[in-house]
């Protein structure tokens, strides 16, 4: 697999798919849920945790070709490995995909993600251990503490006066 590129795009107005309904899936849905994205669960069954979220649709059934058609990301999330590779077999080139068991067939990884206000910081171990990303979250929200949402507000303020960048 090439290097990845860290990139922070806008989901405003794209499509989500997510097969699966299971706590993988809920915590994949949850990431997206502030994005302006449309979030669609395709399962048979979901965990409870889906119904804080009211704005994510939930389709009861079993996976087909047609459910990603329109979907700008897709997310395999089941716990069957050829249902995971059947959904990457269906997506198209100008899809993205992630597998969230096998990160060697994804085109993307979601990152842990550590935010105050409109500073963002990612971290990421390119699915080779979420573990050690999340331990490393952990030690920067410390640091990272509730006034850099000012200090970055600040800043920008600054950058728009005039002869500033």
């Amino acid at each position: 697999m090439s290097d990845m590129v860290p990139l922070l795009f806008s989901f405003e107005n794209k499509r989500i798919v997510i097969i699966g309904g299971g706590k993988i899936a809920f915590r994949k849905a949850k990431s997206f849920v502030k994005s302006g994205a449309t979030i669609t669960i395709i399962s048979p069954e979901i965990v409870e945790e889906f119904n804080e979220f009211p704005s994510i649709l939930w389709i009861k059934k079993h996976f087909e070709k047609e459910d990603i058609t329109n979907a700008h990301v897709i997310i395999a999330a089941t716990d069957d490995q050829k249902v995971n590779n059947y959904i990457k077999e269906c997506t198209s080139d100008f899809q993205w995909f992630s597998d969230v068991s096998d990160q060697n067939k994804s085109d993307f990884h979601t990152p842990a993600v550590v935010r105050r206000g409109d500073l963002v910081i990612s971290i990421s171990t390119s699915g080779k251990s979420p573990i050690l990303s999340k331990k490393i979250k952990h030690e920067l929200e410390n640091y990272f503490d509730d006034h850099f949402f000012k200090i970055v507000n600040d800043y920008g303020e600054q950058r728009k006066k005039p002869g500033k960048q």
